[in-house]
């Protein structure tokens, strides 16, 4: 499988005005790079099986975007397994049920992304990886059982807008 993992981009600060952490919608700045992002995976002709989603807005429109930008609306599933405080062993266990031949590609937030990638890279629950928000990574060759990885790169949002 080749696991894609991408942190949501910049969102609403939090206020009065917003409903909850969970309410927070992308900024226009935030749309803007995420749109940014989903045009380096079309240029690179990158197809999902599957695009999971945390619940929470700024993730879900982060999916949508990149989504839309594939072509590829309908294969977009809300995981709870990737809201905040989720654990990893759950992702993992969600992860696991999904055919090893496909793309995936999981949108979410730190610290869960950055702990998950770690694992999936060295095995244990050492090591982490710093996702800031737009950013994204590439593991080549996830396998579950056992756990193992190759990452492939991880790039910020600003790496992948100076490339277009």
């Amino acid at each position: 499988m080749d696991l894609y993992i991408l942190r949501h981009g910049r969102a609403e600060k939090r206020a009065p005005s917003v409903r909850g952490d969970e309410g927070r919608a992308l900024t226009g700045e935030g749309r803007t790079e995420i749109l940014g992002v989903a045009e380096f995976l079309a240029s690179r002709d990158v197809v999902f099986g599957c695009i999971a989603t945390s619940p929470y807005v700024r993730a879900k429109e982060t999916a949508e975007i990149v989504a839309r930008a594939l072509g590829k609306r309908g294969i977009l599933a809300e995981w709870q397994e990737l809201m905040p405080g989720a654990s990893i062993e759950a992702l993992e266990s969600r992860i696991s049920s999904r055919p090893e031949d496909e793309s995936l590609l999981i949108v979410g937030h730190e610290p869960l992304l950055g702990q998950f990638t770690g694992y999936m890279i060295t095995g244990g629950a050492q090591a982490a990886i710093a996702f800031g928000k737009g950013g994204l990574a590439k593991i080549r060759n996830a396998q579950l059982d056992p756990v193992r990885g190759e990452l492939q790169w991880l790039l910020t949002v600003r790496q992948i807008l100076s490339m277009k």
